[in-house]
């Protein structure tokens, strides 16, 4: 059976499931499907969707693309100098470690409620697990491909470019994945907790309202985001790297 219809009974098995649950259930903990989706679309012709999306995406992806900027050449770094990564490790286990919104009250000191602290909860969120990603690939090149390069007088520029760039790919592309996963939580948790704007407001607003059909659509269209996000990486996996088998 195809990967492609697995997916599809995957939905529809969820779905039946949910709207079974709903409607035989306690329909303001769970509204069944059918519901959610009537007003989703009420949500998405009133353009309130349309305008959370305009709002979230600012940050999402300028904090994203700043996280991939700079996460990526760091890992290169650590990946290839063990020096680099001895000098940072620390700092990247903290930043694992440590709870993102335990930086929010200096990030509100520092840039105020405006866009500038939502990027940097972002670019915080998505950025260790992007640099990470990268060194562990880095680290994992075959060291007998790097060996026959030196070997035939290649440079580190060209090592980097040639070698070891292209075989760290998968572990790259990997880390910027779990990256845009983890950018899209930094989003919504920044406004929820920092500033109650897009999406983070629709979810606050219909929470507090009891408004449950409501919530579970923003919450749908939160995940059909992600989702469409991380199918655009996969696809740019497969453009980059189409000597890799199922990729």
């Amino acid at each position: 059976m195809r990967a492609s219809t697995l997916r599809l009974l995957s939905l529809l098995t969820l779905g039946s499931a949910w709207e079974i649950a709903g409607r035989s259930g306690n329909a303001h903990l769970l509204p069944p499907l059918s519901k959610v989706v009537v007003v989703w679309t009420e949500l998405l012709l009133t353009g309130q969707l349309f305008q959370a999306l305009a709002v979230s995406l600012q940050a999402l992806a300028l904090g994203f693309f700043l996280s991939v900027l700079l996460g990526i050449p760091l890992g290169l770094l650590m990946g290839r100098y063990r020096r680099v990564e001895s000098f940072l490790d620390i700092y990247m286990t903290a930043l694992l470690t440590v709870p993102m919104i335990s930086f929010i009250p200096f990030l509100v000191i520092a840039f105020g409620l405006g866009l500038h602290s939502r990027v940097w909860i972002v670019f915080l969120f998505a950025f260790v697990i992007v640099a990470i990603n990268t060194a562990a690939g880095v680290r994992n090149v075959d060291p007998a491909l790097t060996e026959m390069a030196r070997s035939f007088g290649a440079r580190e520029s060209e090592l980097f470019v040639k070698v070891i760039l292209p075989a760290a790919l998968p572990m790259i592309m990997a880390g910027i994945r779990l990256g845009m996963g983890r950018a899209v939580l930094g989003m919504v948790t920044s406004e929820m907790i920092l500033a109650v704007v897009g999406f983070g407001a629709m979810i606050m607003t219909f929470g507090a309202s009891f408004n449950s059909p409501a919530l579970f659509a923003t919450i749908l269209t939160i995940v059909l985001l992600a989702v469409g996000l991380l199918g655009m990486i996969q696809y740019l996996d497969r453009r980059v790297s189409p000597w890799r088998v199922g990729a």
